[in-house]
């Protein structure tokens, strides 16, 4: 063999010439991109990606950093609205409740009767034996007035004694002081109520003047009678549990137990006004 191919030129002339051929098939293939292109190309763009990476987390932490005083007023302006739409739910229950409660006390009233009332809590109660009466949480400063009619779902109460701004105190209608026009319902016997200082002791108090012949029984239920437009038609007194004839036999009396548990209140209906309706 020639000693000219197995010198080190040309060996070297060899490598040449595929490093030329090799450059123009990447040429051809590439267009005009070089090899040291493509290899700075292969190296640069990992580093690009990651600096874009790096540049938008900065970018995003930063607009979170001088959003954040925004954020927060937009949170407190969600709580503030939760917190108010709670508070009307709340307002909108308490109402719904305490509208049932009235209507509750006002459909034991005569249907033929229009009422202003005003409602009031029992904040003290007589302790002594001898009275009954009790303190509420209203006044004249809420249209109050004394003589007004008290009344709770059971029935009625009594009416205001006393009043001041605020208060007013109830004397209830087994008070002797207290006379109320009475209605049998079963019977239609009328009568008045009359309290004793021996029935007040025990709750109770009488209904006289009854016909001497009338039949009424124990367990009646007695209204007011309307009579004398002081106290409406209607309201619940309570139940006879008791009857007797007067020393003289003229006329028949029944002992009278109230419907309203008075040690048991807790709030009342103060009926400011009241009118029958127009036929």
């Amino acid at each position: 063999m020639n000693p000219f191919f197995r010198g080190r030129f040309f060996t070297v002339l060899v490598l040449i010439l595929c490093f030329l051929f090799g450059f123009m098939l990447c040429v051809a293939v590439n267009g005009h991109t070089m090899p040291h292109e493509q290899v700075i190309g292969i190296i640069v763009s990992p580093v690009r990606t990651g600096f874009t990476w790096c540049v938008n987390q900065v970018t995003h932490f930063v607009d979170s950093v001088t959003r954040y005083d925004e954020l927060m007023e937009e949170n407190e302006r969600y709580r503030q609205q939760l917190a108010e739409a709670q508070k009307e739910l709340d307002e909108a229950r308490y109402d719904k409740i305490q509208n049932e409660r009235y209507r509750e006390m006002l459909s034991i009233l005569e249907s033929d009767y229009e009422f202003e009332y005003v409602s009031a809590d029992v904040v003290t109660v007589a302790t002594d034996g001898w009275d009954s009466s009790f303190g509420i949480n209203a006044g004249t400063r809420m249209g109050i007035e004394k003589g007004d009619i008290v009344v709770s779902s059971q029935g009625l109460v009594g009416k205001i004694v006393e009043v001041g701004l605020n208060w007013a105190t109830v004397s209830t209608f087994i008070d002797p002081q207290i006379s109320i026009g009475a209605l049998v319902l079963a019977t239609g016997d009328v009568g008045v109520t009359e309290g004793t200082l021996e029935l007040k002791i025990r709750g109770e108090c009488l209904i006289r003047y009854l016909d001497k012949d009338s039949a009424v029984n124990r367990g009646d239920r007695v209204y007011t009678s309307g009579l004398g437009g002081v106290y409406p038609k209607g309201l619940l007194l309570g139940t006879v549990t008791d009857l007797f004839y007067e020393d003289n036999g003229l006329s028949l009396n029944a002992v009278l137990t109230p419907a309203v548990e008075f040690d048991s209140l807790k709030e009342v209906l103060i009926i400011t006004d009241f009118a029958e309706d127009a036929p």
